[in-house]
């Protein structure tokens, strides 16, 4: 660590990730996370109150990285359910664990989009909550007060399942001294845009009248298509390819500045599960068309701990055992951080005229629309699904 820093403010733009971690450990409750120019939370300090103790420093999972594990074992897995999958944005090994260790007494802290639409993490033992955090969000999520929830809940000596990103899931461990009853799930995480991006995108759709997003609508296969619900019981499908936000998402263009130079974007693992698409499974392991149906996905399943283990061990999931090699070839953050373009710049340009993502959506429509796109998104779902398979996208 740089002997001139003291503060998490003292850290350049791209080292913090938005954990919060900071705020939740400072004992004079100084630090507050606010929007910076281009709407990533960042951390404030209230100079007035702080008594320069350093601990929000010395804490930082971005300034000192949390020790990485190298992974026990590699699979290829769903939930052994396979009705039920189509719930999920993958193969449904989050909410295969997450019932059933809810019916064991665990409570279970994740993400879900509240009633605003919203991205937060919630800690919960319901059932009907925990159904909420089912399925990708690409946005990074509100963590205020949950790290203290978590550990109040671990001093009562309850069982808690936390999931998130790889810099959440080392906050958490961090605050709690990686506490014994607490087991981990991070997300194969490629970066995270900021609400007020997504907000806006929502906001093209009128926000106020959706009763519900999905980020990945598994009736339209195994892929990236959005699915918004009204509160008058419409729907509306989004191809990602006719999506703006999903194609600068996709290609690492609207990513917090963090998350270019990830210290969790490796081979090592931080939790004690990680979980993720198996893109290229069909290509990597051939062998396995005749096990799993994979037009309803399939995740990769990495076990880190024998905690994880353990855990993996009592659930209901169909596991393959695969090579590490043939996960990370269709998963860059288990190799290195995302990069981007030089198009970013521009986009965040546009972003910050207003920050109305509407301004994003027409450079995009001048940029990067192609036809070919709408052409692709008439295809029925199945003959999308065996083109895949061709072009060795499965």
């Amino acid at each position: 660590m740089n002997s001139n820093r003291n503060k998490v403010t003292d850290l350049a733009n791209y080292e913090c990730s938005g954990c919060s971690l900071c705020v939740s450990v400072c004992p004079k409750n100084c630090i507050s996370m606010q929007e910076d120019k281009d709407g990533f939370l960042k951390p404030i300090i209230d100079n007035e109150t702080c008594i320069d103790c350093g601990l929000c420093l010395k804490k930082c999972i971005i300034a000192s990285p949390c020790e990485n594990k190298k992974p026990l074992e590699t699979f290829a897995a769903v939930r052994s359910d396979r009705d039920l999958i189509v719930k999920s944005s993958s193969g449904g090994i989050f909410a295969a664990i997450a019932e059933r260790l809810a019916d064991e007494g665990w409570y279970i802290s994740g993400c879900i989009l509240d009633d605003d639409l919203y991205p937060r993490h919630i800690l919960t033992s319901s059932t009907e909550k925990i159904k909420k955090m089912y399925g990708s969000k690409y946005v990074q999520s509100e963590t205020a007060g949950i790290y203290e929830q978590v550990a109040d809940c671990l001093k009562e000596d309850k069982k808690v399942l936390f999931s998130g990103t790889p810099c959440q899931v080392a906050a958490i461990l961090r605050y709690t001294n990686y506490h014994i009853n607490l087991c981990t799930i991070e997300v194969i995480c490629h970066g995270v845009a900021n609400n007020q991006m997504f907000s806006s995108y929502l906001d093209m759709y009128k926000r106020t009248e959706i009763q519900k997003f999905y980020f990945r609508d598994k009736g339209q296969g195994w892929t990236y298509n959005n699915k918004i619900v009204y509160k008058n019981r419409k729907e509306k499908k989004i191809n990602h390819r006719l999506s703006s936000y999903m194609t600068y998402f996709l290609e690492g263009e609207t990513y917090r500045d963090s998350c270019y130079s990830c210290p969790y974007a490796k081979p090592d693992r931080c939790a004690d599960i990680t979980i993720g698409d198996f893109w290229g499974v069909v290509g990597r392991r051939p062998d396995l068309k005749k096990e799993i149906d994979v037009e309803k996905g399939v995740s990769c399943l990495i076990v880190n701990t024998l905690k994880g283990k353990d855990v993996i061990d009592s659930c209901n999931i169909d596991k393959y055992e695969v090579a590490y090699e043939d996960i990370k070839e269709g998963n860059g953050p288990l190799n290195n951080p995302s990069s981007h373009s030089n198009k970013r710049e521009q986009i965040l340009r546009n972003w910050n005229r207003s920050h109305n993502w509407q301004d994003v959506d027409n450079y995009w429509k001048r940029n990067d629309y192609k036809f070919s796109y709408l052409l692709w998104s008439l295809l029925p779902v199945g003959l999308q699904h065996k083109i895949r398979l061709l072009l060795g996208k499965r």
